[in-house]
């Protein structure tokens, strides 16, 4: 179900990887619907079921799963018309792509058709806070060249990123006394 053009309730809150976003999609989650990082449940239901769909075993097949999720969780916010803030966007997809040395055609493909609000919130590398675990196995010096290409493909594909304040007040959760 392709969109038509930018959809004005649909936004997305991207950035490289560990940079805070789940903190802040946590609060914003008590007014807004939040759509869950594809990539996180691709990783964890291919780990669970012994797939091969994985960055560090199959990273073509990982990106096609995490386009595929993440076009199918598109489909589904806009089907609801509510207004949803997504943990991440398709044009994330490409960046995936390019990184796993495959094809980026389906996700540049699906980055035209699937459009979201056309002002992205973008979170840069935050090296105070970055931390790896089991799915983010990224080093903090490849967050930094993935937030460059993800700036990049953003713009590219007619975005305007707006930067978020780098501060501990928008990643804390609020201290209720």
């Amino acid at each position: 179900m392709p969109g038509d053009g930018f959809e004005s309730n649909l936004f997305i809150l991207t950035d490289a990887p560990g940079s805070g976003k789940t903190a802040i999609l946590g609060r914003l989650g008590n007014e807004f619907r939040c759509v869950d990082e594809p990539a996180r449940e691709v990783l964890a239901e291919q780990r669970a079921t012994g797939g091969s769909g994985t960055w560090d075993q199959d990273a073509s097949l990982f990106v096609h799963l995490l386009l595929q999720r993440s076009i199918e969780k598109y489909a589904m916010a806009r089907k609801s018309g509510k207004t949803v803030i997504f943990d991440r966007g398709i044009p994330d997809c490409i960046v995936h792509a390019v990184r796993a040395g495959t094809d980026p055609t389906p996700s540049l493909e699906a980055a035209d058709a699937y459009r979201h609000q056309p002002h992205v919130l973008f979170l840069e590398p935050w090296s105070d806070i970055y931390k790896t675990d089991e799915e983010r196995i990224m080093s903090f010096d490849d967050t930094v060249s993935f937030s460059q290409t993800l700036r990049d493909v953003y713009e590219r594909s007619g975005y305007t990123l707006v930067d978020v304040p780098r501060t501990r007040s928008t990643i804390e959760q609020p201290s209720y006394a």
